[in-house]
């Protein structure tokens, strides 16, 4: 960390005025974070103390710039203090029971809280800190905590998601997260001039190790800027919740140069170029890793000219062991070891040794010279390029990353009434499954059972699909004498099971989703109607967009955007009393959308047209039909089409409002005054789309649901046409 640190306050004093971070709605320029960042540390110390002792501080949030400047003050504290400071992040995917865990095993008394209102751990103080979105709280005690011991170098404690269901904390000195990013620093230089990237974005939370190093610390040790957005901002939830075209979209819209991917969203992104979607020409350096990445997989994204680096680590290694680069890829391989490292294949197992070494919490370092079995099995070519081959022990990888022991799960599922044996499956794979023989007269049972367990669990780890099989049995091969279960026997016995758990029927899931990503799903075709407006293809693909059609789609923006208001105050006149939380939210809209019609003016105006003219006139057939058809729903079927609108309008701005402003401007030469409504609301509907997301997964009624799905599909055909309406506009008369 003290490398890293040192790189900032270099930075601070080199370029101050370069942007080193973004969030939603702000930028920090390198000498604004390096004094948000010593302003914290000195803070914190202040608060913590300083005592000899060492302590550890939670740190849990979304993404965003708040929670980057919290984990490099918490760094910085632990440098200045004689005791240690270890920063814990806690990652929002974990439960309850997971969180209380860690902190029962660290006897953690103290966390930052980010960018949310939610403490998953009980509080007994809070105070505000000096950077916007923060919190510092003192936590109250956990029963029977651990007192832990571990050296005043450690910096982070990172903790797994667990093989057993309770995550497994591994003790993470200073020196060696520098001499990682150091030598990913190393590898990526030697392909690739680093300075000549846009910035990275953060895709996976920042609580988990990878993105955090590889992420965050790499990125501004080399001076580069990072994007740091909440995971929902990106179509990203959870630890495996993807709405690919709103990731997509994401992508284009803040035009990164590097990011971080597992597996599956590889694929998604894959599955989505192969059909015709662009990624921004900016991307050149796509890191994959986290889990098992199919050859087949990599050479598709790169027929697609997707510059795809696979990698290998472990949170023992912190992180990053192998990686591909530039001038250096092996595709299929994990890449070369990180030049800090040692490894060697001895049986097939993979072993590492290093300068640096962590230790698992509550156990004494291991020596230097101590090789680490990593529990993966592989193999080193002739080059020095690792493959990896498997686990040697039964431990499924998710293809999101996560680590998830069979025989937790397994034992959990033992618990259900109804179930008799079970194999609990997933490597490689977006989620659990379950081969399940129920007990007789109880199957029925099975399916209510099974829900009510994943209630318990993380949500990487819920049974997301099961088959009924017949019973194992020693007699079959699929049990040993001892009654324990041969999964490779199983496999070959249940294959055309499995293949079925992988392969769900999409209406069934599709009724699993929360009612947001069902609306998402359900309105695709309409949207992609919409998306796929000549006007709105030219604009990104580079074919041309003239002044007048600029002029155009103001114009009838102005005409359907100072209906927002009355319309928003007639679905909340119409609602009734138990849908009152709704009525509550239309108000905030309607708060929050006053006057952007006169903002629509003022651009007309600065492009040279007259926007009395446009105040005056009339809006075209497709713009007057489109707000007809808003009114008509509101009075005429159900007040909540109006969230039909909302979908269609403000999802739209978050994909394309900030991206299309950009390539308008350069394109046309254009003042920024003439951008104030597309780039206020590319950003102010990110936020809005947060809290739609929220609402809508509210909407527990079933005609209610309809009504929104119905209005949803219409506005984004109508919308669609409202940019056909525009193709070829011919200039208004100039302002006087």
């Amino acid at each position: 960390m003290r490398a890293l640190l040192r790189a900032l306050t270099d930075h601070a004093a080199r370029r101050p005025q370069q942007v080193a971070l973004r969030g939603v709605d702000r930028e920090w320029r390198f000498a604004e974070l390096h004094a948000a960042m010593v302003e914290l540390a000195e803070w914190l110390i202040e608060r913590l103390g300083d005592d000899g002792e060492p302590i550890a501080v939670g740190l849990y949030g979304e993404n965003s710039p708040a929670w980057v400047i919290a984990d490099l003050a918490l760094g910085s504290a632990a440098a200045l203090r004689a005791g240690g400071l270890a920063t814990v992040p806690l990652p929002g995917f974990f439960s309850e029971g997971q969180l209380a865990h860690i902190q029962q095993s660290t006897n953690l008394r103290w966390m930052l809280l980010g960018d949310t209102e939610r403490c998953p751990l009980p509080v007994e103080a809070s105070w505000p800190a000096p950077v916007a979105g923060l919190r510092l709280l003192r936590l109250r005690p956990a029963a029977d905590c651990n007192r832990p011991r571990w050296g005043a170098q450690v910096a982070k404690i990172t903790f797994t998601s667990g093989t057993s269901g309770q995550p497994k904390g591994v003790c993470l000195p200073a020196p060696m997260l520098d001499a990682v990013v150091a030598a990913l620093a190393e590898r990526i230089h030697s392909g690739l001039a680093v300075e000549t990237l846009a910035p990275h974005i953060n895709l996976m939370p920042l609580s988990t190790l990878l993105e955090n190093l590889a992420g965050v610390y790499l990125p501004l040790h080399l001076g580069r800027s990072v994007i740091a957005i909440p995971g929902s901002a990106l179509g990203l939830s959870g630890s495996s919740g993807l709405q690919a075209p709103q990731l997509l979209g994401a992508l284009n819209e803040h035009r990164p140069g590097s990011l971080i991917l597992l597996p599956q969203l590889l694929y998604a992104l894959v599955q989505m170029v192969e059909a015709g979607a662009t990624l921004p020409d900016t991307l050149r350096f796509v890191a994959v890793g986290g889990g098992v990445c199919s050859p087949t997989l990599l050479a598709r994204a790169e027929a697609l000219g997707i510059d795809v680096f696979q990698g290998y680590g472990l949170s023992e290694a912190a992180s990053v062991v192998s990686l591909n680069a530039p001038g250096a890829n092996k595709p299929g391989s994990a890449g070369r070891p990180l030049s800090h490292l040692q490894l060697r294949v001895r049986d097939r197992h993979i072993e590492i040794r290093g300068e640096h070494r962590s230790h698992y919490l509550g156990e004494p370092p291991t020596p230097a010279t101590a090789w680490l079995d990593s529990g993966d099995l592989g193999r080193i070519d002739e080059d020095g390029y690792l493959y990896i081959d498997g686990r040697h022990k039964h431990l499924l990888i998710s293809s999101y990353g996560r680590n998830i022991a069979p025989e937790w799960l397994e034992g959990e599922l033992a618990l259900c009434p109804a179930v008799a044996q079970a194999v609990v499956l997933g490597d490689g794979q977006p989620y659990c499954a379950a081969l399940i023989v129920p007990r007789p007269g109880l199957q029925t049972q099975l399916a209510a059972q099974i829900e009510s367990l994943n209630r318990r669990l993380p949500d990487y780890a819920r049974i997301q699909g099961h088959q009924i099989v017949p019973p194992f049995t020693a007699c079959d091969g699929t049990l040993t004498d001892n009654g324990r279960l041969r999964r490779e026997r199983i496999a070959v016995r249940e294959a055309a099971a499995i293949a079925a758990l992988f392969t769900p029927d999409p209406a069934e899931m599709e009724l699993q989703m929360p009612f947001f990503d069902r609306l998402q799903a359900q309105t695709s075709a309409e949207r992609e109607y919409l998306l796929s407006s000549p006007v709105i293809r030219r604009c990104f693909d580079g074919g041309g967009f003239t002044l007048a059609e600029y002029v155009a789609f103001l114009t009838e923006a102005y005409h359907h955007v100072r209906h927002t208001v009355p319309l928003m105050m007639a679905a909340g006149s119409r609602l009734p009393r138990d849908k009152e939380q709704f009525r509550e939210a239309v108000a905030e809209y309607i708060e929050e959308e006053i006057g952007h019609q006169e903002w629509i003016l003022n651009d007309i105006a600065a492009c040279g047209a007259d926007p009395e003219q446009v105040r005056h006139g009339q809006p075209g057939m497709a713009t007057e039909m489109m707000v007809a058809y808003a009114y008509d729903g509101i009075s005429r079927t159900n007040p909540l089409s109006l969230f039909g609108m909302v979908l269609v309008l403000e999802g739209t701005s978050t994909q394309l409002a900030t991206a299309a402003a950009q390539i308008i401007q350069q394109r046309l030469q254009l003042p920024d005054r003439a951008f104030s409504y597309l780039r206020s609301h590319g950003s102010l509907d990110i936020k809005h789309m947060q809290f739609f997301e929220g609402l809508m997964n509210k909407v527990d009624s079933v005609q209610d649901q309809a009504a929104i799905i119905h209005a949803a599909k219409r506005f984004y055909v109508l919308y669609g046409n409202v940019f056909r309406s525009i193709e070829g506009a011919q200039a208004l008369p100039e302002a006087a």
